[in-house]
């Protein structure tokens, strides 16, 4: 299906699509992109967004937050929501948090990963797949540090502090974190990183977490929101062409630029926008993503 596209003034296209729907399936990011700036849904974005589950679209939350912190957003909604957790490494559903696919970082990468960093004089967190279990985080000391920036908002739930990471590098390792205020300290340890003949195994993505810090993740290569995403549209019998994204952050650049609708918001980071097909015209603070929705005309309120 073949949409008309009109011209908009910040020289990106914004498709009309003339009541018709092709999409099937709406993924959105969570901070920055669907949450507002107290980290809650707006009424309008609920609504907007039941309204199309209720239609038989399809809902997927991608983040790079642990499953356990995204699952309370996911639940807020009526009916079975997707949730890509880690940055793609977990796809699980809401709201009985029923693991669909997983991808850990293997042992021997995420042993060098976590030396290394020790060895520079980093603290690391390292996620893993123990949901089940209670347990999401495991680190050197309580994650109420000061050197974790208040990373987990003082909740030391689903958190294992153990007396040596690297041991634990086989734990079903999924991303591994470092933080830090300046930025320029984790470019450069992201440099090291990628320098270590393991880097052939995982990749980097440095984000800026909202009221916390600057963050460097280290995942499994090939591995991303839109991997995730792809395993779920697999297993479904859907098409890649039917998804409509929104996103703010570089984490969120796969999703965004191979989906068939992929949306960088207002005030998403310049070099996201840079590449996208589409912007919206409204920040996560506006309702962007209703708004959107709502001007593409394609779902039916009663």
């Amino acid at each position: 299906m073949v949409a008309h596209l009109d011209i908009i003034s910040n020289s990106h296209k914004f498709p009309k699509l003339d009541g018709l729907l092709p999409f099937h399936t709406i993924a959105m990011d969570l901070d920055g992109t669907l949450l507002d700036s107290r980290a809650s849904i707006s009424s309008l974005n609920h609504y907007v967004l039941q309204s199309a589950l209720d239609q038989g679209v399809g809902l997927i939350i991608a983040t790079g937050r642990r499953f356990s912190s995204a699952l309370p957003y996911a639940q807020e909604f009526r009916g079975n929501v997707i949730v890509v957790a880690n940055n793609g490494q977990v796809l699980r559903s809401s709201p009985d948090g029923r693991r669909i696919s997983e991808t850990y970082i293997s042992e021997k990468a995420a042993f060098a990963v976590l030396s290394l960093g020790k060895k520079k004089g980093h603290s690391p967190l390292l996620h893993v797949d123990r949901f089940e279990e209670g347990i999401d985080i495991l680190l050197e000391s309580p994650i109420t540090d000061e050197r974790y920036h208040n990373y987990s908002g003082g909740d030391i739930a689903r958190t294992k502090v153990v007396s040596d990471l690297p041991g634990h590098s086989s734990d079903r390792a999924l991303v591994i974190c470092y933080l830090s205020l300046m930025k320029e300290e984790l470019i450069e340890l992201e440099k090291e990183l990628l320098s270590l003949p393991e880097s052939s195994e995982y990749r980097t993505v440095i984000t800026k977490i909202p009221g916390v810090s600057y963050c460097l993740e280290v995942l499994e290569k090939g591995v991303s929101k839109w991997t995730a995403i792809q395993s779920y549209l697999k297993i479904s019998g859907l098409d890649e062409s039917g998804v409509i994204s929104f996103g703010d952050e570089l984490n969120d650049r796969e999703m965004l630029f191979s989906s068939g609708y992929g949306f960088a918001m207002k005030n998403a980071v310049p070099v996201l926008k840079e590449g996208a097909s589409y912007i919206t015209k409204y920040s996560n603070n506006e309702d962007g993503i209703a708004m959107t929705l709502l001007e593409l005309s394609v779902l039916s309120f009663r």
